[in-house]
């Protein structure tokens, strides 16, 4: 059995009085390479948004997609909240629309 607490952004993971939690499937975890074993559970963690500085739950519901599913790092946690993602989503595909548009510009300078 494995007992041991590793810190991500001023979070501890351990198992906490919640009682809400999921089993995990090791098999499907990308724990990377890490000595490091699976926990049993994943259980409800609080965290707070980097962003706007909300406090936000993420469910063991949530982990469960983003870690089996989604085929997340497992040492990745939420740091954002759902508003905060999108905004920082949206952010991103406009800088990157910029980003290509100024390449296109310069490529049609050349050309000239």
């Amino acid at each position: 059995m494995c007992k041991f607490l590793f810190y991500k952004s001023k979070q501890i993971r351990r198992k906490p009085k919640s009682k809400n939690r999921l089993p995990v499937d090791d098999k499907k975890l990308n724990m990377g390479n890490t000595y490091s074993c699976a926990p049993k559970y994943y259980y409800d963690i609080e965290f707070t948004c980097i962003d706007c500085g909300a406090e936000q739950n993420w469910t063991a519901r949530q982990q469960k997609w983003w870690y089996e599913k989604a085929g997340g790092y497992f040492f990745s946690t939420a740091i954002r909240c759902r508003e905060c993602r999108k905004k920082e989503r949206i952010r991103k595909e406009e800088a990157r629309k910029a980003y290509f548009d100024g390449i296109q510009k310069k490529r049609e300078k050349q050309h000239k």
